[in-house]
């Protein structure tokens, strides 16, 4: 949805040079941002702690993210207390460009060398950015908020932040709650916008949409011949699952948890094949799509016994789901002196013959430098959480309670229902059952299906 900004709740321009301002015109509209800044200023919200406020935002470098650090400078934050990292297999370098004009501190990417490295090289971008961060703090600053993007700048913050700062934590994906299950939970509370209701539910049928209109172009005009492995039923998983059985296609479904797979696969439908064997699905599957956050390659045994050529997708965050698949196929391109970019088509070839493809190099298939993942009027939604993320830590910042200690805490229902309230008016009818949004109207129940302690 595009068209003329309206006026932000703040002003911006104090904060920006003559620059950025003439810059701030060319951002898509995003109505629920600017709705979520007059509310902050209707419920007398004072921006005077974020003045004193550094920011560390990890995201995906897309248009809609103008939009975020611009909200965040109206609220109060110095540009130049703003310190932003993206992932290189989603950067948009024009976007990167926009947001750097609006003076905030930008870190550049490392270059990835090898197959399945993404990590190696992400941890070594976080801590020049924290170095960066640390050596930039001037002696205003009396508070931290670190919007993350798979955990890996919370869990590295500098272990004596916490003992100078009011540090608070927000983290928008399930992968980096995931990652804290072995790191340990930072020492400082966190807000969990990744598992709130509105993310969970409303959210997932947006990605999967995307990604399947990412997914298209690669497949063949008779798409619906072909057989489509689904590992994962979690949200987006379920989501993929229900848009490709819509499309008329033969879906296979692969889940650890059984029983949540049993339970998950009612919503869905029972035209859909379910097997208790991951090798089974990579076997009979053409189309494998990964939408676990997890390795699923790790434990599988059976590609050079593959006499069928597949297809493997991303559907979820970094290049995680085929990890073990890429570390084998990049020792083979070593032995081979072969240099692979990481984000091309990967072609691995079995001992049976069969040809093994890995769109953009284990990659998201819906990350494609566009700058665009998901249409803006849809995403825009998951920008409102977060943004609703960073309202919340100013007020943590006012509650003894909550600060120094460590928690993962809820996404405040109001703040969901508000902008649940705000996406609706500009989403077409019928896009979610009656059912569905009768639960967003009432406080309770989103509470009630948002992860997190609830403050």
């Amino acid at each position: 949805m595009t068209g003329s900004r309206s006026t932000l709740a703040f002003n911006v321009s104090d904060s920006l040079s003559a620059e950025a301002q003439s810059f701030i015109g060319e951002s898509i509209y995003l109505p629920i941002i600017d709705s979520l800044l007059e509310e902050a200023q209707k419920q007398r919200f004072t921006h005077t702690l974020l003045k004193k406020a550094a920011i560390v935002y990890i995201h995906h470098p897309l248009k809609t993210s103008v939009n975020l650090v611009e909200a965040m400078i109206s609220l109060g934050v110095v540009p130049s207390n703003i310190f932003v990292l993206g992932k290189h297999y989603s950067e948009s370098l024009p976007i990167v460009d926009k947001i750097k004009k609006l003076g905030v501190y930008y870190e550049p990417c490392s270059p990835q060398l090898s197959l399945g490295s993404f990590s190696q090289c992400f941890i070594q971008d976080i801590d020049a950015l924290w170095a960066r961060v640390i050596a930039n703090l001037n002696d205003d600053i009396e508070a931290i908020l670190i919007a993350d993007h798979g955990g890996y700048a919370l869990s590295r913050a500098p272990h004596w932040i916490n003992e100078k700062y009011n540090v608070i934590g927000l983290e928008k994906t399930t992968g980096g709650l995931i990652n804290f299950e072995t790191w340990g939970i930072p020492p400082f509370p966190i807000i969990d916008v990744a598992r709130c209701a509105t993310k969970k539910i409303l959210e997932s049928p947006l990605i999967a949409d995307a990604v399947v209109t990412k997914l298209i172009p690669f497949l063949p005009y008779n798409y619906s011949a072909f057989t489509y492995g689904v590992v994962g039923c979690g949200a987006i998983g379920k989501a993929v699952s229900t848009k490709l059985l819509s499309m008329g296609c033969q879906v296979m479904l692969y889940d650890k948890d059984l029983v949540q797979s049993d339970h998950q696969i009612k919503g869905i439908s029972n035209n859909i094949n379910i097997t208790r064997n991951l090798s089974s699905l990579i076997k009979y599957s053409d189309y494998v799509l990964g939408c676990t956050g997890r390795d699923i390659t790790g434990s599988v045994d059976c590609f050079e016994t593959l006499s069928k050529d597949k297809t493997f997708i991303s559907c979820s965050s970094g290049d995680v789901e085929f990890l073990s698949l890429l570390k084998r196929i990049q020792r083979q391109y070593d032995n081979q002196h072969i240099s692979k970019h990481p984000l091309d088509e990967i072609c691995y070839h079995t001992k049976q013959g069969a040809t093994i493809h890995v769109l953009r190099g284990g990659f998201p298939i819906n990350f494609d430098h566009s700058g665009e993942s998901v249409p803006s009027n849809d995403i825009q939604l998951t920008r409102a959480l977060v943004l609703g993320g960073i309202l919340q830590c100013t007020q943590y910042l006012k509650n003894s309670d909550v600060l120094g200690r460590e928690g993962i805490y809820a996404l405040d229902a109001n703040i969901q229902h508000f902008i649940v309230d705000e996406w609706l008016k500009y989403q077409p009818s019928g896009r979610f059952s009656e059912s569905i949004l009768k639960n967003f109207q009432h406080t309770t129940w989103i509470a009630e299906h948002s992860n997190g302690i609830k403050k």
